[in-house]
């Protein structure tokens, strides 16, 4: 979810919002400014009913913001990194990094955003019974909407099923009692595709009955809770297999090779020897590497191109330095999972200063695709390589 503009920080936390809360904030105002609020406390001018809407639609945000910051904190206080926040139209979004060690700090973390939009609900509410005790019928028609808007977002996030926090409640009670965290995993996400289905078709039901509004709100919200599903599924499966292992256990050793030779005599001098390496390509007049390559890459290479083709004319790019800013190099000893907040082919792997090995993207996703957990294993056999090269150019 992008942010449409930013708010600016607080506490440290950057804080955006998606053009969609707009939207959400306009058909609350609409909806209290020409249909409830008339029903419910008659008598008023038009542009009084708006002004309630409009105040009411502004406090939802706030305590949208609320909520969201509530799950923050309570990550912070777990020890959790805190990327930002966006709100949007279905509530909001933080970004933690990770969901924790233990099924415990999920569910707090999980279960403190619809609690805080629960207890601002029913100090709305509270208001609400004061102003009307005190002849301010409007204020006190307002207030009820805020505070049963309020509500109905915290029961909402309650049900069980992913990306909604009664999802992660749902994955961390599954995981504390079954101890498998990836058979929580699927079992939630199982639950927020059959939410967004469910949506789905409600949204198509709407359409029939000309209620094209609802339809595609509820399409709408179909899309993003099946597609936040799947991803949270693909999150999970990550953990699962990388979760456990460090970057060294996932890298491919780095061999310095000469990139402009020929893929056929690239393979004969370089490949046999190193079968598993990943060779950073030097290039003819020095400088930078060209780009890294592997045995698969040159593999794909057909027969009949391999004697003209050069090895660094199927290479993949390495990122560019200087690195973005805070980005720390890509050490062996990092969780393997530090490459989830990469972006790049191909990662270089430094230690003290010298690259050691990369990772690439096609080995992580085949790993992933495998769902198998990464064993912890050592590159003893083929790091580091002799001390002379088979045809001296390292």
């Amino acid at each position: 979810m992008q942010d449409s503009l930013k708010l600016g920080h607080l506490g440290g936390i950057k804080v955006g919002v998606n053009w969609s809360l707009f939207a959400l904030a306009g058909l609350v105002a609409y909806f209290l400014a020409t249909s409830r609020l008339p029903a419910d406390v008659p008598g008023y001018s038009q542009d009084a009913y708006w002004l309630a809407g409009t105040l009411a639609a502004a406090a939802l945000l706030v305590g949208v913001l609320v909520h969201e910051v509530a799950h923050a904190v309570a990550a912070r206080r777990a020890k959790l990194g805190v990327d930002g926040i966006t709100l949007w139209f279905m509530g909001g979004v933080t970004r933690i990094d990770g969901d924790g060690n233990k099924p415990w700090t999920e569910l707090v973390i999980a279960l403190v955003g619809p609690l805080a939009s629960g207890v601002i609900g029913g100090i709305s509410i509270a208001l609400s019974v004061v102003a009307q005790n005190s002849g301010w019928a409007l204020a006190a028609g307002t207030l009820r909407w805020l505070g049963a808007i309020n509500l109905l977002l915290g029961v909402f996030n309650l049900v069980p099923a992913s990306p909604l926090d009664g999802g992660r409640v749902l994955h961390g009670f599954l995981w504390w009692t079954t101890g498998n965290r990836w058979l929580a995993t699927r079992l939630a996400a199982g639950a927020g595709t059959l939410l967004g289905a469910a949506c789905g078709v409600f949204g198509l039901l709407a359409f029939e009955k000309a209620d094209p509004v609802d339809g595609a709100v509820l399409l709408f919200m179909g899309w993003f809770v099946i597609s936040s599903s799947k991803r949270e599924q693909l999150a999970g499966r990550a953990q699962h297999v990388l979760g456990d292992v460090h970057v060294s256990d996932v890298m491919r050793p780095a061999v310095i090779a000469p990139g402009w030779l020929t893929v056929s005599a690239f393979w004969n001098e370089w490949v046999t020897p190193y079968p598993e390496a990943a060779f950073l390509l030097e290039s003819w007049g020095g400088g930078k590497w060209s780009g890294v390559v592997t045995a698969q890459q040159l593999a794909a290479v057909p027969p009949g191109m391999q004697w003209s083709v050069r090895a660094q004319d199927v290479a993949v790019a390495l990122p560019p330095v200087p690195r973005p800013d805070g980005e720390v190099p890509l050490g062996p000893t990092l969780p393997a999972l530090t490459i989830a907040g990469r972006s790049g082919a191909a990662l270089p792997v430094e230690d003290h200063g010298a690259t050691v090995g990369v990772v690439l993207a096609p080995d992580i996703a085949a790993m992933v695709a495998r769902g198998t957990p990464v064993s912890r294993r050592t590159w003893a056999t083929l790091w580091p390589p002799p001390a002379s090269a088979p045809s001296g150019y390292a």
